[in-house]
């Protein structure tokens, strides 16, 4: 018999980016990870499916070690009545060539495969 045990994490983060106004801005918040369900954060502000944000890790333990990564929103979910939307990422990974020039395959051609 064997058991499968779900592992879910929580990191206390700060987001920023553009959201659907092309306003910018930096929104602390909980990123929680699941095995199953991946990533996800509670917003207040409101973004589109598909937008960049950066996430940067809030460590108390490293101040200064932290630098932002950059995610593509997968999918935001309507808001709550609290007034927040669950939004759901993907780490975006940098492009690369075969012929060296930059031109890779984006986050929706690997998706395809």
């Amino acid at each position: 018999m064997s058991a499968h045990i779900s592992l879910s994490t929580s990191y206390r983060i700060e987001i920023s980016g553009w959201d659907v106004e092309q306003n910018f801005f930096v929104e602390k918040a909980n990123l929680d990870w699941s095995e199953e369900q991946g990533k996800k954060v509670q917003l207040r502000h409101p973004l589109r499916n598909g937008a960049v944000v950066f996430i940067r890790l809030i460590a108390p333990s490293a101040p200064g070690n932290s630098f932002p990564i950059a995610y593509q929103i997968e999918n935001v979910c309507p808001a709550k009545s609290s007034g927040t939307w669950e939004v759901r990422l993907v780490q975006l990974r940098p492009r690369s060539g075969a012929n060296g020039n930059g031109q890779g395959k984006s986050i929706k051609d690997q998706k395809e495969k």
